[in-house]
């Protein structure tokens, strides 16, 4: 069985749930022809997140690597092109710890087309949209070093970062007055691997 990599993170900022997780969960141990998604937690920390993905990466070897995040603010699934170096993260991680940009290229691209990872979603009923900003928080630390991570030549995985909105259940402050429940949010992501397979 080809392995399908499918990450989010623990809850952050006083909250209970992150929306992320929520929805890989509920893909972990999905088949998707002769590939199977493996669900992993990761701590909303700088640098230990991108250390346990890698950890994960090689432990699973998988051809797609799917990461998801929280992304409160936003009323839909946004598939993120692009990953920056010098995002200027000044909120405190779960460890209290602040970000300080790193050496490397300024930008880092996914590796499987955005456009159409959004396409499938919408295929699937989901609102999504291709997004340029994966924030300056976690996220786009993580993506930022998983990318590094995984350059080629040649890239040895598809791998591209996808954020989620808040589920209806949670009360962050700011959030869209748009949810997207946990199965929808599931579906989304299922889409999304689905293309990145073809």
């Amino acid at each position: 069985m080809r392995a399908i990599l499918v990450t989010a993170f623990e809850p952050f900022g006083g909250e209970t749930v992150n929306a992320s997780w929520e929805a890989t969960k509920r893909i972990d141990g999905w088949r998707c022809g002769d590939a199977v998604a493996t669900a992993w937690m990761l701590p909303c920390v700088y640098g230990a997140c991108v250390a346990e993905l890698v950890a994960a990466f090689e432990r699973l070897e998988p051809g797609v690597v799917l990461m998801t995040g929280q992304a409160a603010r936003r009323g839909m699934v946004s598939v993120e092109r692009f990953a920056r170096r010098g995002a200027s993260a000044t909120r405190q991680d779960n460890r209290g710890a602040v970000l300080n940009a790193g050496e490397g290229p300024d930008l880092l691209e996914a590796t499987v087309p955005p456009g159409l990872v959004a396409r499938a979603i919408r295929g699937a009923g989901v609102a999504a949209r291709v997004s340029t900003d994966a924030g300056d928080y976690v996220c786009n630390h993580l993506y930022y070093g998983a990318l590094r991570r995984l350059a080629g030549p040649p890239a040895s995985a598809a791998a591209i970062f996808i954020h989620l909105p808040a589920t209806p259940g949670q009360s962050p402050p700011r959030a869209s007055a748009r949810r997207l429940a946990p199965d929808e949010a599931a579906r989304a992501l299922r889409a999304g691997i689905e293309a990145m397979l073809r």
